[in-house]
This record gives structure tokens, sequence and C-alpha cells, in this order.
């Protein structure tokens, strides 16, 4: 995912990341494969930063973009514990925190770059893209990557007559795999309808070096349609929230 966009948090059944309320209810730390921290690094560090840094507790979970952030694991002990941190709205889950942890550099894996035809035979599940107006245009092939939670599909569009950028992203995790719940700064986001279906809106990202919730330019909406998870988001102040909810309603 682009660097612009929001950090997410994923948890898996037996393995776990830490955010920083976990570290108070785990007492061994495992280092994160590269795959993970990429995963996590992809996540935005805004405007520009593209990042989801991430390690792993040995009874934890394992943690993950952009948007961003941490992936959050928890074994059944500490399951109870963890759920009260985090905000569920629809389908999307929430981590509030006030302060990303910091964990690094990311390693860098460079994506696929196809056609969107290609893109919806090279992931192995079905998604939808937006219907865009007139004056927007996608802005060089799709990208697809892996990085160790299965495939997501990133597209970009530019309105040069606005000098507007719009990023999208389709992900699905593999049947039994990763739920992601997304680490955001608190007061940050709040539920509107997408399709008649509870959805987030968050506005800000993580700042780097600093690793503060910043960059109140950034708006993105986080949405679901069945297993897919969809992300849209801009950092340009020239594109509405009620235009990007609008957009995001005409995904097929």
């Amino acid at each position: 995912m682009k660097t612009q966009q929001i950090a997410s948090v994923a948890s898996e059944e037996l393995a776990g990341p830490e955010a920083e309320m976990v570290r108070r209810l785990a007492s061994m730390r495992q280092y994160p494969s590269p795959a993970l921290v990429a995963r996590v690094r992809r996540i935005p560090t805004l405007p520009q930063a593209r990042g989801r840094p991430v390690r792993r507790w040995a009874w934890g979970l394992a943690g993950l973009v952009a948007l961003l952030a941490i992936l959050l694991v928890a074994v059944p002990p500490l399951r109870a514990a963890i759920a009260d941190l985090v905000v569920t709205i629809g389908k999307i889950q929430l981590k509030p925190v006030d302060r990303l942890p910091d964990y690094g550099e990311p390693t860098v894996i460079a994506p696929q770059q196809m056609s969107l035809e290609e893109a919806r035979s090279a992931v192995p599940f079905a998604f939808g893209v937006p219907q865009l107006p007139e004056g927007w245009v996608m802005k060089g092939p799709v990208r697809v990557n892996d990085l160790g939670g299965g495939p997501f599909v990133e597209i970009t569009w530019s309105n040069p007559g606005r000098a507007s950028t719009l990023v999208f992203d389709a992900f699905c995790a593999p049947s039994g795999g990763l739920q992601f719940n997304y680490l955001v700064g608190t007061d940050s986001f709040r539920e509107v309808q997408i399709g008649g279906q509870p959805a987030v809106v968050t506005r800000g990202g993580w700042d780097q070096p600093s690793n503060e919730w910043s960059h109140p330019e950034a708006t993105t909406v986080i949405w679901k349609v069945g297993d897919v998870e969809y992300r849209l988001m801009t950092t340009s102040p020239n594109v509405s929230e009620e235009e990007l909810l609008a957009i995001a309603e005409s995904t097929r």
C-alpha cells in the first residue's frame, strides 16, 4: 500500500504482535520475519512514508498497512484483555492508541506491476473497483503484493486538474487466516455508511519519526464487502469526505 495510507493491525489465533498495551500482557519477545515487518510498514506514515513496522511476542500475537501499525495476535489467555482494547464498527476492527511504538526500519518488498485484468487473475479473490468521475485517470499500473498475510491489490488515480490523488486497495485474508485491526489515533475515527453497512472514516495518519498521529489532511474510508476489505484514501484538501464516500459507494 502507498506510504500515505492508514495503519493496519492483524491478529491470528496462535501468534501475536504487540501494541504498547500488549507489552504488559506478554513477557517474552521475538522479532518478526521481514515479511511481517514489511506488511506493517506498508500502511502509511503520511504523507509520503510507506510503513508497517512489526515485531512478534512468543505468547502474544503476530501483527500487521498501511492503511497505516502493529500486528496484534493473542493466545486464548490474553483474548479477553485484548478484546477490551479493540473498537468494532460493523466488520471493521480498530485499535486506538495514543502513540505508535517504534519498530525500526522496514524491509522493502517490491510489488508486481500489471494491468487491472491481470490483477483480477493474480489474486485468489474477486474485488471491485470504484467508478471514478470524469477527470480521474489511473496513475501507473496496478500493483499486487504479498507481504506474508495474503495478496493485496493497490491502485492509484490522479486528477491533474484538481492536483489530487486517490489510493485504493483491496485485500481478502486467506480462509482461516488473519483478522485485521487498524491501529489508529485516539478520537481519529467515526462510523459512516457504505452500501447501507457500517464503515469507518479516519482523519490523519501516523507520522515518523515522531510516532504521533498527525497529518489532518489525510482522509481514509475503510469498509468491507463480504470478506473483501477495501480502503480508499486521499491527502488532498480538494477532495471532500462526502466525495470520498460517494466514490467508495461506487465500487463494483
